[in-house]
C-alpha cells in the first residue's frame, strides 16, 4: 500500500494539488480524503473516475505496483 500511497501523493504534490481539493471533489471530509489517499480507506471505482474526470489524475496512478 505505501507504494500507492507515495504515487498519488507525490502527484498531488508534483500537480500543486492540495488534499481539500481532493476532499471537495468527493464530497468527502478533509480526513477522509487524507485516509483514502494515505491507503487505509480504498478509493471507489466511481470515486477514482471523479478525480480523473474532475482534476486530470491519471488512473494508474491508484494500481501502480512497485517493480522490485
Amino acid at each position: 500500500m505505501a507504494e500507492k500511497l507515495f504515487v498519488l501523493s507525490g502527484y498531488l504534490k508534483g500537480h500543486d494539488l492540495k488534499q481539500q481539493v481532493v476532499a471537495d471533489v468527493l464530497g468527502k471530509t478533509l480526513t477522509t480524503a487524507n485516509r483514502k489517499i494515505r491507503g487505509k480507506i480504498p478509493f471507489t471505482v466511481k470515486e477514482i473516475q471523479l478525480l480523473h474526470d474532475r482534476l486530470g489524475i491519471p488512473i494508474d496512478v491508484f494500481f501502480f505496483k512497485n517493480s522490485s
